[in-house]
């Protein structure tokens, strides 16, 4: 018999409508035969137009977002010149994807994920993520492999780019500093 993968979702609603402390999140889990989560994508959801600054919110509340709100959004909180002419309805930020070891490296995560990202959506809304391993220490910290000699490729970086390349398959496009974006029917 098939594997038959199901998505629940979660959101998380903050009392401060106005955003200046916290971002509207979502959670989509992934199960396997309606047993128990094998894994997760966070989403992040903002309104262009009607969240204030939606890069100020995500300055304290970035969660994993580190990239995604300088790279598309202004200090204004606006969105950036080429992003901006999407006119997009809604932004899904893709925050992360996790998946038990059975399901790593099959590109599963990521196919829910975007299955996630397209049920969320509504007519003109547009997916953003930033392909890379997400790693258990601080951005601030150094990775264990890393090496003086520049000959040495990091394992960080055939990973980015393999993962660049997946995202690519699922239709999404470099929009600028190596984060992703996907207009969604």
């Amino acid at each position: 018999m098939a594997e038959r993968l199901v998505i629940s979702y979660e959101s998380r609603h903050f009392e401060d409508v106005n955003w200046s402390r916290n971002a509207d999140r979502w959670t989509a889990s992934f199960y396997e035969n309606g047993g128990k989560v094998f894994g997760t994508a966070d989403i992040t959801r903002i309104v262009p137009g009607v969240t204030p600054n939606p890069r100020e919110a995500l300055g304290l509340d970035p969660g994993l977002l580190d990239r995604i709100p300088r790279v598309i959004f202004g200090e204004d909180g606006k969105l950036v010149p080429g992003l901006a002419k999407l006119n997009p309805s809604l932004l899904l930020l893709l925050e992360s994807v996790h998946v038990t070891d059975k399901w790593r490296g099959k590109g599963v995560g990521m196919r829910l994920a975007v299955a996630a990202l397209r049920h969320l959506a509504v007519p003109g809304a547009v997916a953003v993520c930033y392909p890379a391993p997400i790693h258990d220490h601080g951005p601030d910290e150094p990775c264990s492999y890393e090496s003086d000699d520049p000959e040495i490729r990091r394992p960080d970086e055939e990973a980015v780019a393999k993962l660049q390349k997946a995202w690519e398959r699922q239709g999404f496009a470099e929009f600028d500093q190596a984060v992703y974006t996907l207009l969604l029917p």
